[in-house]
């Protein structure tokens, strides 16, 4: 014998939309911030300006649609240099970003999801 019952859900004022758009789109701008902050020691310097600029520039976009990059007209030739490229600054590479998500996308999701849950 099944039973079911119904049941009816009464959201608090606001509660919906805080669930369904506001803490996701929160959630994708803590993940690109946190990307960014823990990237930057990874970023080539040889004079600072594309380590500046990104941090200038910091997260850009919104409605859950976030960037992280660089003001500088170069920071697109140094992106892609190759393996073999001796960096001035020991720590630095070519595909700052995607290399650093590759080792630690992962747990900067699940930090930044840990601290927005709902309580």
């Amino acid at each position: 014998m099944i039973e079911t019952a119904n049941i009816k859900v009464i959201w608090n004022k606001g509660a919906y939309d805080k669930i369904t758009k506001e803490v996701p789109d929160h959630i994708v701008y803590e993940v690109a911030r946190e990307t960014l902050d823990l990237v930057m020691p990874t970023i080539p310097e040889r004079t600072g300006k594309m380590k500046q600029t990104t941090l200038a520039r910091g997260v850009q976009g919104g409605n859950k649609n976030y960037r992280i990059g660089s003001y500088t007209d170069y920071a697109k030739y140094v992106y892609v240099m190759p393996d073999k490229t001796h960096w001035t600054t020991p720590g630095t590479n070519a595909h700052w970003f995607s290399e650093y998500w590759q080792k630690h996308g992962k747990s900067i999701v699940d930090s930044v999801v840990e601290r927005n849950k709902l309580k």
